[in-house]
């Protein structure tokens, strides 16, 4: 529908920018103000902040708004904390409440976002969705200075499960941090937590279950399970080897889809035909850390008996 507005290639422009083009991006493409003053007289246009268009009629999304507080804070403000994590798609950050970084904090954003005031290098920017925001490791070192490190932990889970470089990020954290600064802290010690875990988890709800389980004197997780002969059996999501007990995320996403029961079955009588027992936990479970320990110790105890581990 762009497309076949009066003002040809401004009109396009916007259709790949959710109908969203600032006044000085349709200048450099040859419209001019008296042009954009008809636009809007003719209901082409709105301009919900100064200096920024929306085409009538877009579709008005989350990525609209975002794209619009970004460009009122004259294209020095970005996307940034929450707002950065739901473009970049983290865990436990749906699209919210707007919030940018801005060098200087502007009164015309007052009600629309909230504005954090920050400098910003060019490494830690970058554009998703025509949206200009904070990359994937400036994001979560923000993170931990608004929000509790339960929360930032799933995120940053969800990152490590994409292969994003370990590495990466703690140069990036200790590039940022300062005294005293709590997100770059948040991410260093969640990166000292990765390199005891070695693995990643493979969900949202592995995550919560990992904080129910932490201190349990010989928990590993992504636990190859082989036989006698060394084959391969089963990789399950958390372990205590000594004494062949596993322990499961069950989420019913993965685990009540057509023919995950029936993959359940085989492969739990499978650990049961080499002695291990398996243990499943919820969502509902995670939110009684206590009663989840308490049910896995109990289970080790009389498991010890059994094998005589130590």
């Amino acid at each position: 529908m762009f497309a076949s507005t009066p003002w040809g290639a401004v009109g396009e422009f916007a259709a790949s920018r959710h109908g969203v083009v600032s006044r000085k991006q349709a200048a450099g493409l040859g419209v001019s103000g008296k042009v954009v003053a008809r636009m809007k007289a003719s209901g082409y246009l709105s301009e919900p902040l100064s200096g920024v268009l929306v085409v009538v009629g877009s579709t008005p999304t989350w990525n609209q708004r975002l794209l619009v507080a970004t460009l009122a804070s004259s294209a020095v403000g970005v996307g940034g904390f929450r707002s950065a994590g739901a473009l970049q798609r983290f865990d436990a950050y749906p699209a919210g409440p707007i919030e940018l970084i801005v060098r200087n904090w502007r009164r015309g954003l007052v009600g629309v976002a909230e504005q954090h005031r920050s400098t910003l290098d060019a490494c830690d920017v970058v554009e998703i969705d025509g949206i200009a925001c904070t990359g994937i490791a400036r994001t979560l070192a923000d993170l931990g200075s608004v929000d509790p490190v339960d929360r930032v932990r799933v995120a940053f889970e969800s990152v490590w499960r994409r292969g994003v470089s370990l590495l990466w990020l703690r140069a990036t954290a200790e590039r940022l941090h300062r005294p005293g600064q709590s997100g770059t802290r948040v991410l260093l010690q969640l990166l000292d937590e990765a390199e005891r875990w070695k693995r990643p988890t493979e969900s949202a709800l592995e995550v919560r279950l990992a904080r129910c389980l932490c201190g349990i004197p010989g928990l590993v997780r992504q636990h190859e399970v082989l036989d006698n002969s060394g084959n391969f059996v089963a990789r399950v999501d958390f372990a205590v080897p000594r004494v062949r007990l596993a322990i499961e995320a069950h989420s019913r996403r993965f685990h009540f889809a057509p023919g995950a029961v029936s993959n359940d079955e085989i492969r739990e009588h499978a650990l049961a035909r080499e002695g291990w027992e398996v243990l499943y936990f919820g969502e509902r479970h995670t939110r009684s850390p206590n009663g989840v320990r308490g049910d896995v110790m109990a289970v080790i105890d009389q498991r010890t008996l059994t094998f005589g581990a130590k």
